[in-house]
């Protein structure tokens, strides 16, 4: 083979070479500094207990975090900032049982609903050990609406049997407060996680609830 024709496909060869080497490294480049999901959204169902236990009902919780390091720092290793939109509901039911023996049972209505906004910060302080665990603390301003029974009478009927009299008044209300929530979360696909968490918040007007859920989160 003549060298006019042999230089062409050595020239060839060697920018194969080189070209397949620049890609080598810049796939590597990439891959390597391809940036970390700094952002989470999180919802959660679950149920919700009114003040002392006495009205329960159903929670629903969607919130959207940022982390705030890109690397662990201590006594930092994770720590998340982020807005949460809290939706609760419960109802008490009245209760007016004449029994057999003649005694009578009865209990008043009761409903309650909040909507409040909550700004989080998310602590992680196992973040080497127990991964998913974490601790979100903030305050929070709502709504709540409240309906109760002003007054109650009960009449006896033949036919119907106890009939209830009632008057209800309802009542809205601002308010500021704060709310503490515990999760653990386990990942089950690249980017998702399932878990479990409780919460506790109050209000100036005393409103106290108590969530216990579970939720699905989702990082990116």
């Amino acid at each position: 083979m003549r060298i006019n024709n042999i230089l062409p496909v050595t020239l060839f060869a060697a920018s194969l070479i080189v070209a397949s080497s620049l890609y080598a490294q810049t796939s590597t480049s990439t891959s390597k500094f391809k940036p970390k999901p700094t952002y989470t959204a999180h919802l959660s169902v679950g149920q919700v207990f009114f003040g002392t236990g006495d009205i329960n009902g159903y929670g629903l919780l969607v919130a959207v975090e940022k982390s705030v390091f890109k690397k662990s720092v201590r006594p930092f290793p994770a720590f998340q900032v982020g807005f949460g939109l809290n939706f609760e509901t419960g109802i008490r039911k009245p209760i007016n049982i004449l029994h057999p023996n003649g005694d009578f049972e009865e209990s008043s209505y009761g409903q309650t609903s909040k909507t409040s906004g909550w700004a989080t910060f998310k602590y992680h302080p196992f973040k080497h050990s127990m991964d998913g665990f974490s601790v979100t603390v903030g305050p929070t301003l709502g709504i709540t609406q409240s309906t109760s029974e002003k007054s109650r009478s009960f009449i006896y009927d033949s036919f119907y049997g106890v009939i209830r009299r009632s008057v209800i008044e309802t009542e809205n209300h601002f308010g500021m407060g704060y709310r503490i929530a515990v999760q653990q979360q386990f990942a089950i696909k690249d980017h998702f996680f399932i878990g479990f968490r409780a919460d506790f918040s109050n209000d100036v007007h005393g409103d106290v609830n108590t969530y216990l859920g579970g939720s699905l989160s989702y990082r990116f």
